[in-house]
């Protein structure tokens, strides 16, 4: 399976699962079912109970898609201090399971098929408000809050 190394030492999948494992690490899935419960109750209140499920599971699955991009990022530019930190140490990326290229890879997959989903199924706008969401996510809260500002501890 995958052989990646960090600091001379080799980390290696046993099997396929274990690789779906890790890339389904980068992703955060915890923060994205808040995320998902969260759009699936505002859909259903603006559409007053009559929600189109053909947009919903779209808009679900692309939400989903765009959020797991975004936390993705967030583990590569956050794996030089995940390597730091014990807590952290064994993450997909600090640990040397997923190399750095294969995650930036999957991100953007994650991120244009969200686009084209949104697109397709939705809209335009709703598209484009799910890629802002990405950049304000990487540029706002893991660029400048955690590693500019006091307020996140």
């Amino acid at each position: 399976m995958q052989n990646t190394t960090i600091d001379g030492i080799s980390r290696r999948h046993q099997d396929f699962l274990q690789v779906i494992q890790s890339y389904t690490q980068l992703t955060k899935p915890r923060i994205i079912l808040l995320l998902l419960i969260t759009t699936a109750g505002g859909m259903w209140i603006a559409a007053e109970g009559q929600v189109d499920p053909v947009l919903l599971l779209v808009t679900l699955l692309s939400g989903t898609f765009a959020s797991a991009s975004a936390n993705t990022i967030n583990c590569l530019y956050d794996r030089d201090i995940d390597y730091i930190m014990e807590r952290t140490r064994h993450r997909p990326l600090p640990s040397g399971r997923i190399n750095p290229r294969d995650a930036l890879i999957f991100a953007i997959v994650l991120a244009v098929s969200a686009f084209t989903l949104l697109t397709v199924f939705a809209n335009l706008l709703s598209a484009c408000l799910a890629m802002s969401g990405i950049f304000v996510y990487v540029a706002v809260y893991t660029h400048w809050l955690k590693r500019h500002s006091t307020q996140i501890l």
